[in-house]
């Protein structure tokens, strides 16, 4: 019994560690499939945030939208999704090529826009006198021949109106030149000098920077600029002055074999090579200065290790300057000359339409010999139709590029916004910056919170305060008047339809001791415009038109006055003409009414003249036809010169009361 006892005991023990085994090991797969399954919805749920962008068409950037409401999701998304994309944080010193790219695409876009405008009003403009020609020409030999100087005349017109837009672009382009005078261009300047207490003083240092006492930099500084960068731009550079707006914080310090003490400073220098005057009007103080331009990374190199001066981290922050320094510059500088560009290619485009219109003006005796035949009219009028759609499709919207930089040091957030068409009557400097109020970046929090907790806030913090200016993108458009006569110039101004953004840049560093945390933005707003042309002239347009006895024929001698009539109604495109037909008192069994009643042969001379002036491209819509039949007499007389008076055609066109 005891051994049956013991084995039954054994028996159960067993059974009890293999339950244990058995549980144990559901109960670890039970939590390695809690693990997978919350890692792969950790996964699916970075995917999905990462989905909520878009790629553009070469799959380079990932935008996402700007919504109306509350972006908070958008932007944590957007900074969570660069983040794992990315591996984390990019070098705080390095400039993305995607950054540089971004850049040049700006100033790409801005070009290829202006060009196909240019392309396009060019057609429109080639096409409409093509129709006007044909308007003029539609009737018959004869009719050429009379409106012969008339078309000249139009041309000239237009000739005249075309050289007014060229002389109002160079009006433009001086205007934009003389605002480049506040316009820098930044280089790196090293410079060696003997020791002196004011320069050993962190407060008084930039003040003797910026005196006569360095002012032997001047020279040095804008003859690189000009060896530099004079040859990319079509305006010559001026004499210049400089300004020192940054120094490296610490001092360095060298000894000779003489035990003098030199100290070495290296700063960021402002150019302006567009203005004139010098930096200062002092005497140069001879310090035995030494000045050394750093203009790239190996030179850079090169002077530490031969000067013996510095370290990692002056290197480290030169190295960041000059990368800084080189996009601002090269940016700039294509800005420039994009502009310029612009101002010579609608100068030369407005060139070749004078030339072609005087070309016209030489030839159209030989033209009006020729006639238009309708296979050619209506061809006309469809290439007339389609150039015009063209035009008006290309610039009712417009994809508009933008660079946006957010920087947060502590509770202040610096911001620096370029775009691609800064207006020419505004300052040139296309780099608008800004400090985002205090308190509004006193908002985020830094210390303890994650880095895209951070970044989302700062995004929520530029999107408050951060909005376009329309106004740099105002353009001169053209369209033809209500008679179709000729081509009025408007003002083609925008408003904002969508917005959205792809982070090119997302990092951390140390500047001295603080925090800086950078943001760079690529942004693309789709604008829709609002084109805006001159109100209509007003004012009264009256004339009394004859015509024969019982018929709906205008008399010979009116034909004169229907001219007069046509030319003051074309000046009020916008006023409906009220045309009032007439008879003479007699009845219609006598008078000459007796084919028709004096009511309905009043109505068909209204409508006769109604159809001579639509022959003269006027709107049929402008019109209203009355007929007063025998009922307001002019003269009472029944000798055929009273009667004659009766027998007529008022019109009138006057404004809106």
């Amino acid at each position: 019994m005891y051994i049956q006892a013991v084995l039954i005991k054994v028996l159960i023990q067993r059974n009890i560690m293999k339950f244990i085994r058995v549980s144990l090991a559901i109960f670890i797969s039970l939590l390695l499939f809690a693990q997978t399954g919350s890692a792969q919805e950790s996964s699916a749920e970075i995917k999905n945030q990462s989905s909520t962008g878009t790629l553009d068409a070469a799959g380079e950037y990932v935008f996402h939208k700007v919504s109306a409401g509350d972006n908070k999701k958008v932007f944590r998304d957007a900074v969570t999704g660069h983040i794992v994309k990315n591996k984390g944080i990019q070098n705080f010193y390095a400039v993305p090529a995607i950054e540089t790219k971004w850049l040049a695409t700006i100033i790409n876009s801005e070009v290829v826009w202006h060009e196909q405008l240019q392309q396009l009003e060019q057609t429109y403009r080639k096409t409409f006198q093509r129709r006007a020609d044909l308007k003029s020409g539609q009737n018959d030999r004869a009719v050429r021949i009379e409106n012969y100087s008339l078309n000249i005349s139009k041309l000239e017109k237009e000739i005249a109106e075309i050289r007014r837009q060229i002389v109002q672009i160079n009006v433009d382009q001086q205007v934009y030149i003389n605002s480049l005078r506040k316009t820098p261009i930044t280089t790196l300047v090293a410079i060696k000098t003997l020791y002196a207490a004011d320069l050993m003083s962190s407060k008084d240092k930039l003040d003797v920077l910026n005196s006569a006492i360095f002012g032997s930099m001047e020279e040095p500084v804008l003859s690189h600029i000009t060896s530099t960068h004079g040859n990319k731009i079509n305006i010559p550079l001026q004499t210049g002055h400089i300004r020192v707006t940054y120094m490296y914080p610490e001092n360095i310090t060298h000894f000779d074999s003489e035990a003098n003490e030199h100290i070495y400073l290296f700063l960021r220098v402002e150019a302006y090579p567009f203005s004139t005057g010098a930096s200062n009007d002092g005497t140069v103080e001879d310090r035995g200065v030494g000045v050394e331009i750093l203009s790239n990374i190996k030179q850079i190199q090169s002077y530490l290790n031969t000067k013996e001066v510095g370290d990692k981290r002056l290197l480290d922050w030169l190295i960041k300057e000059y990368n800084n320094q080189k996009i601002n510059n090269d940016h700039m500088l294509n800005l420039i000359t994009g502009k310029l560009g612009d101002f010579k290619m609608f100068r030369n485009g407005l060139k070749q339409s004078i030339s072609e219109l005087r070309s016209k003006v030489n030839s159209i005796t030989a033209q009006r010999d020729s006639l238009v035949g309708s296979g050619d009219a209506v061809q006309i009028e469809a290439e007339y139709k389609r150039a015009k759609e063209l035009y008006h499709q290309y610039y009712a919207s417009r994809n508009v590029l933008t660079h946006e930089k957010y920087t947060l040091e502590n509770d202040v957030m610096f911001s620096l916004f370029r775009i691609e068409g800064e207006s020419s009557k505004n300052n040139a400097n296309t780099e608008q910056k800004q400090m985002v109020d205090s308190n509004v970046a006193s908002n985020i929090p830094i210390s303890g919170r994650p880095l895209k907790d951070i970044f989302a806030d700062i995004l929520i913090t530029a999107n408050q305060k951060r909005k376009l200016n329309l106004q740099n993108y105002r353009e001169r458009i053209y369209r033809a008047n209500e008679e179709q006569t000729q081509l009025i110039q408007g003002a083609l101004e925008w408003e904002v339809e969508s917005e959205e953004f792809s982070i090119l840049k997302l990092t951390r560093g140390n500047v001295g001791s603080r925090s800086h945390f950078v943001l760079h933005l690529a942004k693309r707003s789709i604008l829709i415009s609002k084109p805006g042309f001159p109100a209509p002239k007003s004012g009264v347009c009256k004339s009394t038109l004859l015509f024969k006895r019982g018929k709906n024929v205008m008399r010979n001698s009116s034909k004169p006055a229907l001219d007069k009539l046509a030319k003051c109604l074309r000046k009020y495109p916008k006023q409906m003409i009220q045309i009032t037909g007439h008879t003479d008192p007699l009845k219609p069994n006598y008078g000459e009414g007796s084919k028709f009643s004096n009511v309905t042969l009043g109505l068909k001379r209204a409508e006769a003249l109604m159809t001579s002036l639509t022959a003269l491209d006027f709107n049929p819509g402008r019109f209203i036809v009355v007929s007063r039949g025998a009922k307001d007499p002019v003269a009472i007389g029944k000798d055929q010169k009273d009667l004659a008076k009766n027998r007529r055609v008022e019109v009138i066109s006057s404004p809106k009361e």
